[in-house]
């Protein structure tokens, strides 16, 4: 069996000012160092062998990598497939900013349409390119366990096609948290299962936080 272990990026400040990134966007807040700190004193604890560390070549992914690579004794290896979701005049904008000079985008958007946002890329072609850097990096660490740095839209699609969701009836999963773990499982024959969605035991009570919110 083959495990990949994605994670998504500790917060930056943009997460926290509501801000889209998208495939722009700078490093994490002290806030997102600690996350990630926390992450990875935890998977250090579980004393599993990783054989490899992947992530996105965008700067809060890499800024994450670095902080597991460290506690894991892994370097990180770039890979653009593991990039967010493009959303081009998006980039750099508020909701209030979008939803104002884009309306029409903005509602068909809210309405789970898989549109091209800002110009960038659709979920389909973010689902169809992260599915391929999975496979690659499955394929080369057969019966392997390997950590791959990413994205919050990014896990969420490839989550989403691992259990034939249409990229339509994404809202029907939660966002994955920053520093969220997401494990799958790929099989012999190829298939893939989704083990543990958005676990973040190592930022306190999930269950509480989730329940309370």
């Amino acid at each position: 069996m083959t495990k990949l272990l994605f994670v998504r990026h500790g917060e930056t400040l943009q997460n926290k000012l509501r801000i889209f990134q998208g495939q722009s966007g700078a490093g994490l807040t002290e806030k997102g160092r600690e996350q990630a700190g926390l992450l990875a004193a935890r998977l250090r604890a579980t004393r599993v062998a990783f054989s490899a560390l992947y992530t996105s070549d965008l700067e809060r992914a890499a800024e994450t990598a670095s902080i597991l690579g460290d506690a894991l004794g892994l370097i990180p290896k770039a890979h653009p497939g593991l990039r967010e979701v493009a959303l081009g005049r998006w980039e750099g904008l508020h909701e209030d900013e979008i939803r104002a000079a884009m309306p029409e985008e903005w509602a068909a958007w809210r309405n789970g349409e898989d549109i091209a946002r800002g110009g960038g890329e659709c979920l389909a072609d973010v689902t169809a390119r992260m599915a391929r850097a999975a496979e690659e990096i499955a394929t080369e660490h057969e019966g392997r366990t390997v950590v791959l740095v990413s994205h919050g839209a990014a896990i969420k699609s490839f989550a989403a096609h691992v259990l034939s969701t249409k990229t339509t009836r994404l809202r029907a999963l939660r966002p994955v948290s920053n520093t969220g773990a997401c494990l799958f499982e790929r099989g012999r024959d190829g298939g893939y299962s989704l083990v543990v969605y958005n676990d973040t035991t190592h930022l306190g009570d999930a269950l509480q936080a989730a329940l309370e919110s």
